[in-house]
């Protein structure tokens, strides 16, 4: 049990790339559509690979060179942790990098080109979905991380 305390990082990694395999194998209905997307696709799944695993490697750093116990010193940043800073550091520039990117460099527009990235959920659940949807739930969606973070720094 101790072992996947300390190395939980490592199931992160797997379920980034089991994500990303997911979202190559729902594309490729698409790309048999418009072989025209096959590029874009690659490009994505190229950023959600590396952006994804971001945090998650510097979690393992924290493993691998001791400066971390286990995976819930994460959870506590008040403690100052240099390698924990760092994490979440790290997910705080990658929202901005998602707000930027899907607002002001047409990512919204690229997924909606590109069906299957994003699914919307609910009744009528579609794997289109509109780049004005894409902007509505972005906010929502860092929101939630942004509560998440408020209660390890205040409440932990």
């Amino acid at each position: 049990m101790s072992f996947i305390l300390e190395h939980f990082w490592i199931a992160f990694i797997i379920a980034t790339f089991i994500n990303g395999l997911i979202l190559k194998q729902r594309s490729k209905k698409y790309i048999k559509e418009n072989e025209n997307l096959t590029e874009g696709y690659k490009k994505y799944f190229k950023g959600f690979i590396f952006f994804g695993n971001l945090p998650w490697i510097i979690m393992g750093i924290g493993d691998i060179s001791g400066m971390t116990n286990n995976t819930f010193d994460f959870f506590y940043p008040r403690d100052m942790n240099p390698i924990v800073l760092i994490f979440h550091a790290t997910v705080i520039f990658l929202w901005i990098l998602l707000i930027w990117w899907t607002y002001f460099k047409g990512g919204a527009e690229f997924m909606e080109k590109h069906p299957g990235l994003i699914q919307s959920t609910g009744f009528g659940a579609s794997d289109k979905v509109s780049a004005k949807y894409i902007k509505i739930i972005v906010p929502f969606t860092i929101s939630g991380g942004i509560m998440g973070m408020i209660m390890m720094w205040f409440y932990f």
